[in-house]
């Protein structure tokens, strides 16, 4: 759609940007580190204590600007990542039987 002859397009300034959590953006620094990985060979705990420190300081955000919600998203999240795990080895024990 196109203009309307000598009337500029504006922007909706009205418009409100959510900021993102404090568990929100733990969570995502924490995939982004996660997928900064290629692998983790054969024993992925190896590299926990690795990314926890990597993690140090949005963790330590996190606590100090704790509020319930924060909790409630990481263990949805917690949950999350159980289930992808349960089906994910399902699926690896169909597939390598």
């Amino acid at each position: 759609m196109k203009p309307a002859p000598n009337k500029p397009l504006v922007a909706n300034i009205n418009c409100k940007i959510k900021k993102m959590s404090k568990a929100s953006k733990l969570i995502k620094r924490l995939d982004k580190v996660l997928k900064s990985h290629a692998s983790f060979g054969d024993n992925p705990d190896d590299f926990i204590e690795q990314i926890m420190s990597e993690l140090d300081g949005d963790f330590t955000e996190l606590i100090r600007k704790s509020k319930p919600e924060h909790w409630a998203e990481i263990y949805v999240e917690r949950d999350r990542a159980r289930i992808k795990q349960v089906i994910l080895n399902h699926m690896m024990s169909k597939g390598s039987g």
